[in-house]
């Protein structure tokens, strides 16, 4: 992947299982991975790594993910993005991480592929705008080259 390159993601997960897996499947994908397993360790993490996105489990806690996601939109630069995952997001912990800067979401249980792909995707540069449609193009007056010759 084009995105991938050295591109570094900080992951932080309770769930020793998941983070090998993410680990594995984001290092293949040629992703720097730095992996935290409390919230404090993402918060460590954040502090000296300036990932170019941040996986975040709902279920972190001692910071929870969104106090973390609050201590980021709190310092006043660019964030990055952030893809939420937990077990059980209901509609209000989607719209409570959007409010706090997430960008996408996944429950589990998932697969390393889906989840190197929604990486891919939130690194993604923005498509263009599209070109307003051209305006009607009226064909010149019959008297138009008589004005000017």
């Amino acid at each position: 992947m084009i995105y991938a390159q050295g591109q570094k993601v900080i992951v932080g997960d309770n769930d020793r299982t998941v983070l090998e897996l993410l680990q594995i499947r984001l290092d293949t994908a040629g992703y720097h991975v730095c992996v935290a397993r409390s919230g404090q360790s993402v918060v460590d993490t954040l502090r000296t790594v300036r990932p170019a996105v941040v996986i975040l489990d709902a279920g972190l806690a001692e910071p929870s993910a969104y106090e973390i996601l609050e201590g980021l939109k709190k310092r006043g630069e660019k964030p990055c993005p952030v893809l939420l995952t937990g077990r059980r997001l209901c509609p209000d912990d989607v719209k409570r991480g959007i409010g706090l800067g997430v960008r996408d979401c996944m429950l589990k249980p998932f697969s390393g592929a889906d989840v190197v792909e929604r990486v891919a995707r939130l690194l993604r540069p923005p498509a263009p705008p599209k070109a307003p449609p051209p305006a009607a193009v009226r064909p010149p007056p019959a008297d138009f080259g008589a004005a000017y010759l």
